[in-house]
């Protein structure tokens, strides 16, 4: 957290030329901001943190040559100490879980309020996260709708296909489920692609953790 004399040094990085100009002279109206740089792509942002060192970064997401994700994750990797903020026309919430899992501390809409916006970049530099309230209602609508969505697939699974969801926990592979479930190979490859479309997961690892969270594997 800064001290009272002390401001925070601010990097913007956006592609359309009209916002970062207005970004930059609504944050330079602010007694303890102070922008220090700005990008209209990820490649030159990276470029210019060689030579820059701003406590908070706020980021575009669709930017030419680099997107906002992209470039979050190349700085939290990097600079971890860097807070960014996204600041998007883009709220659905795969933008933002992607920016929050790749390193982002906040999230706003670019129709959020100034006093917002200053809110946010005070909220991450004192090492908390920021949403605001439109982002914040979008995750947990999202959050909800899958937890749902989830519970009434799993009521879908046949008595076959929880018991390969089981042996697939135990740590067993295609062949040994096979052998102990007298059935083919091809078989179970079916019965595990057909689980995983119906709780429309992606992959074993997956499966395995909606298993644990819902007692499935309980017997």
């Amino acid at each position: 957290m800064k001290n009272a004399h002390e401001k925070i040094k601010i990097m913007v990085a956006d592609d359309q030329g009209l916002i970062l100009h207005s970004l930059v002279t609504l944050l330079n109206t602010v007694e303890d901001f102070e922008v220090i740089g700005t990008a209209k792509n990820g490649v030159l942002l990276l470029q210019l943190l060689e030579e820059k060192k701003p406590d908070v970064i706020i980021v575009d997401i669709n930017m030419p040559k680099m997107s906002g994700i992209e470039v979050t994750k190349i700085i939290d990797g990097k600079m971890p100490w860097i807070k960014i903020i996204a600041l998007s026309m883009y709220s659905h919430p795969q933008y933002i879980k992607e920016m929050l899992r790749n390193g982002a501390k906040g999230f706003l809409s670019k129709n959020c309020l100034a006093e917002e916006l200053f809110t946010a970049i005070r909220t991450v530099c004192d090492g908390k996260t920021y949403l605001d309230k439109c982002c914040s209602e979008i995750i947990l609508h999202n959050f909800s709708q899958t937890e749902t969505d989830v519970k009434t697939n799993l009521q879908l699974l046949t008595a076959r296909e929880i018991e390969i969801i089981r042996v697939l926990a135990d740590g067993m592979v295609t062949k040994e489920i096979a052998a102990k479930l007298f059935i083919s190979d091809k078989t179970v490859e079916r019965h595990k692609t057909n689980i995983l479309k119906k709780l429309s997961l992606r992959n074993t690892a997956q499966l395995i953790k909606v298993a644990v969270e819902h007692g499935i594997l309980i017997q």
